[in-house]
């Protein structure tokens, strides 16, 4: 919903700037470059959507996750058994982690709690986790 909101005032904007641009007899090169150089409305939509995705994983790392594991890109986990959500895909892509997150994952330290999340959720701190992975040696 928020993604066809998005994409509908998007393209409602470009609309307008479409029409001032061409009541404009004369258009200045800045007018001209700014046209030029701005992506499709499509990309700007795929982009916010990618953006906000990222933004509601890492709110639910912050919030269910941080407590043990260290989910930024930097600093050591809490809990000494909990890996750094940085350096998961060391042993596996973290998309594997999709089906034990939709059952109530049970997995990782001893004490982890179970916990489970919305389809959306686990598409989001996936997308999040992804993001933040280190580059590991071939």
């Amino acid at each position: 919903m928020l993604l066809r909101r998005t994409g509908l005032l998007a393209m409602g904007l470009a609309t307008g700037l479409t029409m001032l641009v061409a009541c404009n007899s004369t258009p200045s090169a800045e007018t001209e470059a700014a046209a030029s150089a701005a992506p499709p409305v499509e990309e700007d939509a795929a982009q916010f959507a990618y953006d906000s995705k990222i933004k509601v994983g890492r709110l639910i790392a912050e919030t269910r996750c941080s407590t043990c594991h260290a989910i930024g890109t930097t600093g050591n986990s809490p809990h000494q058994d909990a890996k750094p959500f940085r350096q998961l895909s060391e042993n596996y892509p973290v998309r594997n982690l999709e089906e034990a997150l939709a059952e109530g994952i049970v997995v990782g330290h001893p004490d982890m709690p179970m916990f489970v999340l919305s389809p959306y959720e686990i598409d989001a701190l996936i997308t999040y986790l992804e993001s933040i992975q280190e580059p590991h040696p071939a």
